[in-house]
């Protein structure tokens, strides 16, 4: 594929996925640090955080990714001379992207304010986590032609996890920060979420256009 074709490509769809919910996201986790005191903060405090709060902003960026081609503006990956798989994956890895940043640098602000925790462990297990609702959300979202499904399946996940501490998902579960520094399952989240994104990826061309 030629430059001609990526460069235009590539800015378009990160139009695209730079949805209106990556801005509420953003002020979500703006309006954060005034209602804390990073100081007074350790360890599970900050995996709280992280894991049953900041974690929503996955479910908040996630869902719409699996309808983008609804309304008719699936011609990026329909009518143009490029395979859909890649086109969807590069979305998803921006999404992906975009949470690691504003998680980063969230984190980075508390550690530097004197929370006490390893920051690298919560960065990445936090997330994980996000990845992990967003990506169950957007699988249903795509399923079910519902974004509203999406949040719904996303969130049922993060209660049942909530509710029963794991005792149902086992080593999917999504707070495994609060009981230890890391929790080598969140590899298992990882390569999860990535399994259901290579799986929206193939389903995509099942949908049609309107």
């Amino acid at each position: 594929m030629s430059r001609q074709i990526i460069r235009p490509l590539a800015g378009y769809n990160l139009r695209l996925t730079a949805h209106y919910s990556w801005l509420l996201s953003a002020v979500l986790l703006a309006v954060v640090p005034f209602f804390m005191e990073p100081a007074l903060m350790n360890r599970v405090q900050a995996a709280k955080l992280g894991e049953q709060l900041i974690s929503f902003v996955g479910l908040i960026v996630f869902p719409h990714l699996g309808l983008l081609e609804d309304g008719g503006i699936g011609e990026v990956l329909y009518a143009k001379r490029v395979r859909h798989h890649p086109v969807f994956l590069f979305r998803w890895l921006l999404t992906v992207l975009y949470i690691f940043l504003v998680v980063t640098a969230l984190f980075t602000w508390m550690h530097g304010s004197g929370a006490d925790f390893e920051l690298w462990p919560m960065i990445g297990g936090t997330v994980i986590t996000a990845v992990a609702i967003g990506s169950a959300g957007l699988t249903a979202a795509l399923l079910i032609g519902n974004t509203s499904a999406g949040y719904i399946a996303g969130f049922s996940w993060y209660l049942l996890d909530f509710m029963t501490k794991g005792k149902l998902t086992g080593r999917f579960y999504l707070f495994g920060l609060i009981n230890s520094e890391w929790d080598n399952d969140k590899w298992l989240l990882a390569g999860g979420s990535f399994a259901l994104a290579l799986f929206c990826a193939f389903w995509l061309p099942r949908k049609r256009l309107d």
